[in-house]
């Protein structure tokens, strides 16, 4: 009873410190780039201050002006950039434990929802326990790679750490990580209950669960000969068993077998539901322990330099600011100042609502997000005006998709990171995409409004707009903040997002004061949690595209398509199909790591500008975001709006229609994605 007692304390404890590490280094992290930002400019504005005044005679503002210069040229902060990417991978491998414990990770589990009690139980254990096992190995891995960086006594570059310590996160992290797979897969034998996370990615909004309810020990034993989830856990151990069987030189896999070998692998551990990242991981190493001669201890670098970059920092601090901002008020005040500007008209409530998740989409850069902010608070307005519940989700599930097209946009993030295309030029081609199918939307919502004549509202005065703008104004600058920066070359992406995080913490506690201090610790941990998941998928992420590389996929991909005459036309028509089917499955994040690497090569290859194709693929994503059966945006709204999946799939086809459409235009007119950015001179 005593040893019992004492492994809940230690548990405990362990959970706290987890928490609060991961909190921690958010927080640091965001304030760290602040105050270096502050810093040059702080150093700039000074010492131009000096010259003017200098010039003009004014010493008692010279004297004080170099004073300060000479302060903050003093302090060397060369090292902040490089510590704040050390920071943050810390906290992926950290959180992506805390992840396992709660729910975030996400995965392909539609076959595993499908399933009877019984045969469920069984698949999600396996997918647990393939977890456990692919960290161990990379702890195992981890660990012999930290004792070799150990023995050399490298340093990092500007902060002259002892490397092994900064790469100590990986057998550490990957040990914590099994501990939690395990610990979480004996929980789920016993209870039949798995952790869940809100689908939103934000708090404050219940939504139903994805998964089924828990199995009872009588669904166990009726299910038990259920053929379809043995077939999901023996697949992929039969086609692990054929590249061993390779390895042992009983059979011999030709190269294309090989590539086709990879997928079919990937394939198989996805529908076991198992984490996306861990289907990677899996992958990538059954690959190089049978396939390849590449030694597996660089498969512990690549964990560490898959995401040693300071352009991927900005996802961590865009998600802190978009969350900042959901939870500080933020997206009522723009939803009056919409609300006044648009009220008046044929759907009154329903056109706000578009205009509201437009304007929230432009600081939160997240679509879940921006259904959670705005569908919460219009929707109920908008059914006790009148307006049918149907249409009115119909519009906020659509509408909130803009929150990935319009910038800050992560999946843009994602995709210049997996690409090596610029950040910035993607943010500016998506204004103009994302206006337009904001107009289109709203227009979709217009007729139906007029045609069934739906309620409208009084017209507000111009006094009335102007006293909505002004209380909705905080919110707004953001976008200049972020847009302007990165445009007139103030910040670098990642600062941006940085500046953002902390104006927007500032604007959510000190001016609308909706955020009190005590809660800055769960936007924190929230934030690091969502953050840590995705930086993990993108980890495993660059493990895959290494892989594809290695076996020259995307450009043999690139030469058969020529070989076949399928020029950019046919490519990309195969594009949105693949992306479409993909989106039935996947989530936008897992879809764009994954395919952006395959089918980037193809794209140059075949003259297609590399920001056009981003911005294809994120209204691709879009698309997905809004239909069954893993569409998150369709999850979040009938938690909102308290309608069942299939009631709400036949609510949204109207404006998903649109969406389709505007997919077709966006495709095949690349000046609209292109027109900006030219005008703008950035190509």
């Amino acid at each position: 009873m005593g040893d019992s007692t004492l492994l809940r304390v230690l548990n405990r404890a362990l959970d706290h410190l987890e928490e609060w590490l991961i909190a921690s280094l958010i927080a640091a992290a965001t304030l760290l780039i602040f105050v270096a930002v502050l810093h040059r400019y702080g150093a700039g504005l000074s010492i131009d201050i000096a010259k003017w005044a200098s010039a003009h005679g004014l010493t008692f503002l010279a004297v004080p002006a170099r004073a300060l210069f000479d302060w903050l040229a003093s302090l060397d902060l060369s090292w902040a950039q490089e510590l704040c990417i050390y920071m943050f991978i810390w906290m992926a491998k950290f959180g992506a434990a805390y992840g396992v414990r709660t729910g975030i990770h996400v995965g392909v589990d539609v076959l595993v929802n499908i399933l009877p009690g019984g045969s469920r139980k069984r698949v999600i254990t396996f997918g647990l326990l393939c977890g456990a096992l692919f960290t161990a190995i990379v702890a195992y891995f981890g660990a012999a790679f930290v004792g070799q960086m150990w023995q050399t006594g490298q340093q990092s570059n500007d902060l002259e750490a002892p490397m092994w310590i900064v790469y100590l996160t990986i057998p550490v992290g990957s040990g914590l990580m099994c501990f939690r797979f395990l610990q979480v897969a004996w929980s789920f034998y016993r209870t039949g209950e798995l952790p869940h996370h809100d689908v939103a990615g934000v708090e404050g909004v219940e939504v139903d669960a994805v998964h089924p309810a828990p199995v009872s020990h009588s669904q166990v034993v009726r299910d038990e000969r259920s053929p379809l989830g043995w077939v999901l856990i023996l697949l992929p151990i039969l086609i692990v068993a054929i590249c061993f069987a390779h390895a042992s030189h009983v059979i011999v896999l030709p190269q294309g077998l090989r590539v086709v070998t990879v997928f079919a692998l990937l394939l198989s551990l996805m529908l076991t539901g198992m984490p996306i990242s861990i289907a990677l991981g899996l992958t990538v190493l059954s690959f190089m322990f049978t396939l390849t001669d590449v030694r597996t201890e660089s498969v512990a670098l690549k964990l560490f330099t898959g995401i040693e970059s300071f352009e991927i920092m900005a996802i961590p601090f865009f998600i802190l600011a978009g969350n900042f901002l959901t939870h500080g008020g933020v997206a009522r005040r723009m939803i009056n100042f919409a609300t006044a500007m648009v009220g008046h008209w044929y759907g009154g409530l329903a056109l706000a609502g578009v205009v509201a998740c437009a304007l929230f989409a432009a600081i939160s850069g997240s679509s879940p997000a921006t259904v959670v902010a705005i569908g919460s608070v219009i929707l109920p307005a908008m059914v006790a005006q009148g307006f049918p519940k149907r249409f009115g989700a119909g519009v906020i599930t659509t509408s909130g998709s803009l929150g990935i097209l319009i910038p800050p946009s992560i999946p843009m993030v994602l995709y210049a990171v997996s690409t090596n295309s610029s950040v910035g030029k993607l943010f500016i081609a998506g204004i103009v995409p994302g206006f337009v199918l904001a107009c289109l939307l709203g227009a979709t919502t217009w007729y139906r409004a007029w045609r069934n004549d739906y309620p409208r509202m009084k017209k507000a005065t111009f006094g009335e707009q102007v006293d909505a703008f002004r209380k909705s104004m905080w919110g707004l600058l953001l976008i200049l903040i972020v847009i302007g920066g990165i445009y007139s070359g103030l910040f670098t992406p990642t600062e941006a997002a940085a500046v953002s995080a902390v104006y927007a913490f500032v604007v959510a506690v000190f001016i609308y004061k909706d955020l009190k201090l005590r809660d800055v610790p769960r936007v924190l941990l929230s934030s690091a949690n969502l953050s840590a998941m995705l930086l993990y998928i993108i980890t495993n992420a660059v493990l895959f595209s290494f892989l594809m590389t290695y076996e020259n996929v995307p450009q043999a991909l690139a030469q058969w398509m020529i070989d076949q005459g399928l020029g950019w036309i046919g490519f990309l028509l195969v594009v949105n199909v693949l992306l479409l089917l993909a989106g039935n499955v996947m989530e936008p994040s897992s879809i764009i790591l994954i395919m952006a690497p395959i089918l980037f090569p193809v794209a140059v290859k075949l003259g297609i500008d590399p920001i056009h194709f981003g911005i294809l693929m994120t209204v691709n994503m879009e698309v997905g975001l809004c239909h069954p059966p893993v569409g998150l945006n369709l999850y979040v709204a009938s938690g909102i709006a308290k309608m069942g999946i299939t009631e709400l799939t036949v609510a949204v086809w109207p404006w998903l229609l649109t969406m389709l459409c505007f997919l077709v235009l966006v495709t095949y007119w690349p000046g609209l994605s292109l027109w900006l950015p030219t005008l703008l001179g950035m190509r």
